[in-house]
């Protein structure tokens, strides 16, 4: 029996108002922020949404969908309705207000697809985890796996605010919206009821850039499939609706396929406390080594975090111009791969600083490849590596500390 397929950030059986991101939310590797990531009560539910979204989108933009495909709002239990669109993905129900809505169909239309068809994955039984991804031969480092859209899309705060019977009804008005092979794909993941299927298996979205109250969960019913490793050969990025996945080194045909369910840069002791909030025990080659290399790792992550902060502040009195380097160096030694864009990004700005050409260069152009391949394609801040790996003499950081005393 399959313990867990997935994560959610969220935890909607406990989420209130007024509640903080340390007493019941799961960190998110993807919120950098320290401001709570937990839906907010304050929900717009009285715009006049017919001049919301004028000027959203360039000219070569599609909307999620075609207008007259949409149907809803219906079965509204308050300001909660179903939305629903059985051309998008096999189907989508979007479970929110009128105003978050409008906002989901004025998103940028999702091309779903595989890097190859057939894809280079089978899924197998996994001794321990259930049922897994698994290479049926060599993916590369940066190849798209997997293009998905949700098959449902709820607005945390308003469904868990509902009572129990009439969110049990609602949630049944909105499966029978879904076509029949979707529903039965969403069906099948690991959780109890469709209640327990959000919680274990959806990932947080903003529908409104980052602002509170604009939280929902993402249910991708496909990548539910992927199991958890504590050093993931596949990261995903999530933009918009849009649930990407892309392997981060080199994958052996045979290897299974694995993302990581939380923050990478735990200590061992916190990814096992972290991790049993989901009912099982990681059996994963990081979790499973001795009690000398696990002292040495979680001597390297603390290292790491020394190294971070020295970095940020801009400590005269221990970074040097190598201090960057060794932070990277230290990523690929705990097989961070993840995790590398900010890294090199650091050590490219550090080199820079101190007025090294050569080394700043080399690990800016590293930095574009890592944030390109974990961010996706022409986002900013690799736009703003391509810059200093071009001309670091022209950038604004170049050979400030170099001139600066301590």
């Amino acid at each position: 029996m399959r313990i867990l397929d997935f994560y959610s950030f969220i935890c909607l059986s406990e989420v209130v108002a007024g509640a903080t991101q340390d007493t019941i939310c799961p960190l998110s590797p993807f919120d950098r922020s320290k401001e709570s990531v937990c839906a907010d009560p304050a929900i717009p539910h009285d715009f006049d949404t017919s001049q919301l979204f004028q000027n959203v989108h360039d000219e070569n933009q599609k909307p999620i969908g075609d207008q007259s495909s949409w149907t809803g709002p219906e079965h509204c239990v308050n300001e909660t309705c179903i939305f629903a669109n059985e051309e998008l993905g096999g189907g989508m129900v979007v479970l929110t207000n009128r105003y978050y809505a409008e906002r989901v169909k004025s998103l940028p239309r999702v091309s779903e697809s595989d890097s190859a068809t057939p894809p280079p994955f089978y899924s197998e039984e996994v001794p321990g985890k259930g049922i897994g991804l698994v290479a049926n031969r060599t993916i590369r480092k940066g190849e798209v796996i997997m293009v998905r859209s949700p098959a449902l899309v709820a607005h945390s705060g308003l469904i868990v605010r509902m009572e129990k019977g009439a969110r049990e009804a609602f949630y049944d008005s909105a499966m029978s919206k879904l076509p029949t092979p979707r529903r039965e794909e969403f069906m099948n993941q690991m959780g109890e009821g469709v209640h327990g299927k959000i919680e274990t298996n959806c990932f947080q979205l903003y529908i409104d850039g980052g602002k509170k109250g604009s939280s929902h969960l993402g249910c991708y019913p496909e990548i539910s499939r992927f199991n958890h490793d504590c050093r993931p050969n596949v990261h995903y990025r999530l933009s918009n609706l849009t649930h990407t996945t892309v392997a981060v080194r080199d994958i052996a045909p045979g290897e299974e396929l694995s993302i990581s369910y939380i923050d990478l840069l735990l200590s061992h002791a916190d990814r096992t406390q972290r991790l049993s909030k989901w009912g099982f025990q990681c059996s994963c080659a990081q979790c499973t080594a001795g009690a000398n290399e696990t002292a040495a790792s979680d001597a390297r992550l603390k290292r790491i975090a020394q190294l971070k902060a020295d970095l940020e502040t801009f400590n005269h009195t221990v970074v040097t111009a190598e201090t960057g380097a060794e932070l990277v160096a230290l990523y690929h030694a705990e097989r961070l791969d993840s995790y590398l864009g900010h890294a090199y990004t650091r050590a490219a700005l550090n080199f820079a600083l101190f007025g090294d050409e050569d080394r700043a260069r080399e690990y800016a152009a590293a930095a574009v490849d890592a944030l390109e391949r974990e961010m996706g394609p022409g986002v900013a801040d690799a736009r703003a590596m391509k810059v200093l790996a071009e001309n670091p003499r022209e950038h604004w950081t170049w050979g400030k500390r170099r001139k600066e005393k301590p």
